[in-house]
């Protein structure tokens, strides 16, 4: 309740300064809250963004670095801070389920606008080498025909390899064990080792281990093949889940809910006109990501499909993550 009343006064503050103070959006130093430490991919492709931004948008942008509670805290502080355009979302897809899996205040859907989609990477299906298993649809079929046998590591519960696993599960009508690990290092080791025989994984962690074949790659799990490793095909090629699969991670730039119209759309122009820098494009793809060409509004209707998804599935298997 007293989230909400400061909301609407700082709209009402904002309305009465007049139509001049929203036209002459930015007129000072634009924050870009990075919900993860300093240095990763977050991190990295949210300075490329400030920077390109920076140009478009005549005003400084700069990055500061929130993390906590897997992305919860700087989440949360962007949520409660004025919604006037200068304090920006710039963000992996994790936020995405995490309030379906422990009490959180907010939901991406719910308390933010996008202003843009960066990119979307892909997992991979991978397995031990050792296995006798070339293809997803001959592996998938060994898992139902043996309940319980196979195994899935993912990097700890909760993660975006443990709800790949479960909701390839939900899909194809699975039961596997699930292992978790602290990290995809500790993954591709521990499938290496025969600990464990298979984990979705994402696919600029696994790319090079499937090349050099430490591990055996089955899939990728976008709706097509990914172009970083166009050899290997997409779940929904081999017809292996009835009635497809898709998962996929995200990063993209996001505004509180109720920031002004006209500094929203100003925000998106100049997210626009920075997706078709050559250097931008080049350097998306540099991070196995495929650029996005989606607007706003699809978007949105992305994450509201995405949300309802995930929330059943979450649900389902029974994941809950300690406050």
């Amino acid at each position: 309740m007293i989230r909400k009343l400061m909301k609407t006064l700082a709209v009402a503050g904002l309305m009465l300064t007049g139509h001049t103070a929203v036209s002459a959006y930015p007129d000072h130093v634009v924050k870009v809250v990075a919900p993860m430490s300093a240095g990763g991919g977050t991190d990295a492709v949210a300075r490329l963004f400030a920077k390109k931004l920076e140009g478009e948008l005549g005003q400084s942008v700069i990055v500061e670095n929130k993390p906590g509670a897997g992305s919860q805290l700087g989440v949360e502080h962007v949520m409660n801070s004025r919604p006037d355009g200068y304090t920006l979302l710039f963000t992996s897809s994790s936020p995405l389920t995490l309030p379906y899996l422990r009490k959180t205040k907010f939901e991406l859907n719910r308390d933010f606008t996008p202003i843009g989609q960066v990119g979307v990477g892909t997992f991979a299906l991978v397995v031990n080498p050792k296995l006798p298993f070339n293809t997803a649809k001959e592996f998938l079929d060994a898992v139902k025909k043996n309940p319980g046998k196979y195994t899935y590591g993912s990097a700890g519960v909760g993660s975006a390899g443990h709800l790949a696993g479960e909701l390839l599960q939900s899909r194809a009508g699975l039961e596997m064990v699930h292992i978790p690990f602290k990290s995809s290092g500790e993954i591709s080791l521990a499938l290496m080792g025969g600990q464990i025989d298979s984990s979705i994984d994402v696919l600029s962690v696994q790319k090079k281990q499937i090349e050099e074949g430490v591990v055996k790659g089955l899939a990728t799990t976008g709706i097509e093949r990914d172009p970083n490793l166009p050899n290997l095909p997409s779940l929904n090629e081999t017809g292996a889940v009835p009635g497809g699969y898709e998962m996929t991670y995200w990063f993209a730039m996001f505004a509180p809910i109720d920031t002004p119209k006209d500094a929203v759309e100003k925000l998106r122009t100049a997210f626009a006109s920075v997706m078709k820098d050559p250097e931008v494009v080049e350097r998306v793809q540099a991070f196995s990501l495929i650029p996005s060409t989606l607007t706003p509004e699809q978007f949105a209707k992305n994450i509201e499909e995405q949300s309802k998804e995930w929330q059943e599935v979450i649900t389902a298997a029974k994941i809950t993550l300690e406050n």
